[in-house]
């Protein structure tokens, strides 16, 4: 093999080498930075329960047979009910919503449940997690909501719930939502009833957690030094055995 054959061959080899490396270095540094959030330190209104990093919120009554024949509080988790969002707006009180109607997407928002708290995400990280919603309607479009400042963003509704749930109807399965940009905000969960008090819908959320994200920039730039001074140390190693042999 010439000499211009034998450095391209191993420049790519040591490359991929640097490169895997880097990779496994890079996904270490992330989880070992990961930094789980405590959802049982959120505030909470209506119907909600908390363990760890895990929430499940219902807009269920406990006196009325929401979801008939099923009793009433069947599917509610806390043993309190879900808050008034429609003649008497506590849950957009609660939210810091000064638009009473930020929540009447699809339809009049009569109830619902939510937790949040105030998160800093800084330069350089990601704030993720993970939902389910569960519903047993088939008519009203109830959602589940993340709320960012003052921002609602719509999870999904029942035209979203399409796999089979137990005890529930149908649910949109685990799902994943990340945000990258820094900043101070007031977060939110919720589920909210819509166009009637019927019919129980649910949110679960897990697994938030803020970590950091390895810049491209810098990874590249990595692994091009790892890649290049492995390179030219076998590259003089083999030179000089090149030159004995000569």
């Amino acid at each position: 093999m010439n000499i211009s054959t034998f450095i391209k061959h191993s420049t790519f080899k040591v490359g991929l080498i640097s490169l895997a490396s880097l990779g496994s270095l890079a996904i270490a540094s992330t989880s070992a930075l990961a930094i789980g959030l405590n959802l049982s330190s959120w505030e909470q209104f209506g119907d909600v329960t908390t363990s760890g990093d895990e929430a499940n919120l219902s807009n269920a009554s406990l006196e009325f047979a929401d979801d008939a024949p099923a009793s009433a509080g069947t599917f509610n988790y806390s043993g309190i009910s879900a808050g008034n969002a429609g003649f008497t707006p506590d849950l957009q009180d609660f939210l810091g919503l000064g638009d009473l109607s930020a929540l009447d997407i699809g339809g009049f928002a009569f109830e619902g449940s939510a937790i949040k708290n105030t998160v800093t995400v800084a330069a350089g990280e990601a704030l993720s997690f993970d939902w389910n919603f569960r519903t047993n309607e088939t008519v009203n479009k109830d959602f589940a909501f993340l709320l960012v400042d003052s921002t609602v963003i719509k999870l999904a509704d029942f035209t979203d719930a399409t796999q089979p749930s137990s005890p529930f109807l149908q649910e949109t399965g685990i799902r994943s939502y990340t945000f990258t940009t820094p900043g101070t905000y007031t977060l939110a969960f919720g589920v909210v009833d819509v166009d009637d008090y019927g019919t129980t819908s649910a949110l679960e959320v897990k697994n938030a957690t803020i970590k950091r994200v390895a810049e491209p920039s810098t990874i590249l730039g990595l692994v091009t030094a790892l890649g290049f001074g492995a390179t030219m140390g076998r590259l003089r190693k083999r030179m000089s055995t090149y030159n004995s042999l000569s």
